[in-house]
This record gives C-alpha cells, sequence and structure tokens, in this order.
C-alpha cells in the first residue's frame, strides 16, 4: 500500500505541474492510468480545464470504466462541461448503467446540461427505472428542463447548471 501511494503522491505533484499549464491532453491520457485515484483526479480537472474534445474520452470513461465511483465522477463532469454532445453517453447510463448512483447522477447531468433532447429519455427513467432516487433524479432533471424552456438566458443556463442537481 506504501508503494502505491507515494507513487500517487508522485504522480499528484506531476499533475499539479500540467494543471497549472492548462495541458487537458495530459489529463485526457490520465484516464486510463491504473490508479482510481488518478483517473478521478482527472476527471475533477477536466471538469475546470476540458473543452469539447475532452466529452469523447469521458464519455469512453462513463462506458467503460469498472469502477462505478469512477462513472459517477465521469457523469458530473460530463454534466458541469454542459455540452450536448455528452447526451448519448449519459441516457446510455441513464437507462442501462447497473448502477443506481450512475444511473443517478447520469440522469441529473442530462438535466444540467439543459437539452431539450434528453427530454424522453428523462421521462423513461421518471416512469420506468426500478430505483426511487433515479427516478427522483429523473424528475430534478425534467425540472430543470421545464426551468429552461421558460427563457434560455445565459444566466439561466448557469443558474441551472450551478443548481440542477
Amino acid at each position: 500500500m506504501e508503494e502505491i501511494y507515494l507513487g500517487r503522491l508522485e504522480t499528484l505533484s506531476e499533475m499539479e505541474s500540467h494543471y497549472s499549464n492548462g495541458d487537458v491532453g495530459y489529463f485526457v491520457r490520465a484516464l486510463k492510468h491504473p490508479d482510481r485515484v488518478i483517473r478521478i483526479r482527472a476527471l475533477s480537472v477536466l471538469e475546470v480545464l476540458g473543452n469539447s474534445s475532452s466529452v469523447s474520452p469521458i464519455g469512453e470513461v462513463l462506458e467503460r470504466e469498472g469502477d462505478e465511483i469512477v462513472r459517477h465522477e465521469a457523469a458530473f463532469v460530463l454534466g458541469q462541461l454542459g455540452y450536448s454532445t455528452a447526451l448519448p453517453y449519459l441516457e446510455k447510463a441513464a437507462l442501462h448503467d447497473t448502477s443506481t448512483i450512475v444511473r443517478h447522477e447520469a440522469a441529473v447531468a442530462m438535466g444540467v446540461i439543459g437539452s431539450e433532447e434528453a427530454e424522453e429519455t428523462l421521462k423513461q427513467v421518471f416512469n420506468l427505472d426500478a430505483s426511487p432516487s433515479v427516478r427522483f433524479s429523473a424528475e430534478i432533471a425534467l425540472s430543470n428542463l421545464e426551468f429552461l424552456k421558460l427563457n434560455r438566458s445565459e444566466s439561466r443556463l448557469d443558474f441551472a447548471r450551478r443548481t440542477g442537481g
């Protein structure tokens, strides 16, 4: 365990340097690191530094990652980035992921993105998911979409993103 811990600290120091330089590519590559703590940290950094080109690699984490906590973080980051290109990844996760916490976060993230494209999937989740928590998350997301329909101003979108789940 101590070896893992020391290696992790070295990697975190390296990550700090790349963060300071705004090196998005480094953090995209770190999504494949063998240490799940490093993968989660990379996702957290991509929430801040990421851009539209980060959606696909983060979406692949959501689809292929074995650890549900890492998948949950990937769904959260996709929502925070706010690109509608993330919707196919989030919809698939909300409907089919085996983990309740991942389905919950994917539903919320769709609401945070605020695209009406997600409405039908969210209705399916609301009506069909076995978990009351996931259904409630879909209700939150649908409420956010309704709120945004009233007025799609930049300030309203920012409010919805920060408070949508």
